[in-house]
């Protein structure tokens, strides 16, 4: 019997316990910043997307074919909608007479999976990341 009692009071193992949990909490955090950090690149790439595609329309007067080309030609995240708020010149051609006042807002749908089972399909929620930058026309139409 007092080798029974001596077994239980000996805790010469927790520390290994201890350090397996505080590694699987680690391993679990890592994996969760791994897992947004795309997010968070998107969300910089699309800012700097619309500076440039407000930067363009501010040179070119145009928020049509211009920005159009800009955006076939562009290595970054490309939106997969942009909302423009202004006075149009000509609504058909989108021009922008000089001195007024524009915001462009870009809206991207970004894909994070949660869950990836073995079996099935995965987990996934899709996260709305958007940008908007502001500009004035430097274009005079007669």
């Amino acid at each position: 019997m007092p080798k029974l009692i001596h077994f239980s009071r000996d805790q010469s193992g927790e520390g290994y316990v201890d350090l397996a949990i505080v590694v699987l909490v680690i391993f679990v955090l890592m994996a969760m910043l791994l897992s947004v950090y795309p997010i968070f690149t998107v969300q910089q790439s699309l800012n700097n997307t619309v500076r440039h595609i407000a930067r363009t329309a501010e040179i070119t007067g145009n928020a049509g074919i211009e920005i159009d080309t800009l955006l076939e030609n562009i290595s970054s995240v490309k939106p997969d909608s942009l909302t423009w708020n202004t006075t149009w010149k000509d609504p058909s051609a989108k021009t922008i007479q000089l001195k007024t006042p524009f915001t462009v807002t870009a809206k991207k749908l970004v894909p994070l999976q949660i869950i990836g089972p073995l079996f099935g399909e995965p987990l996934v929620i899709k996260i709305e990341v958007s940008a908007s930058a502001s500009g004035i026309s430097e274009v005079y139409y007669k």
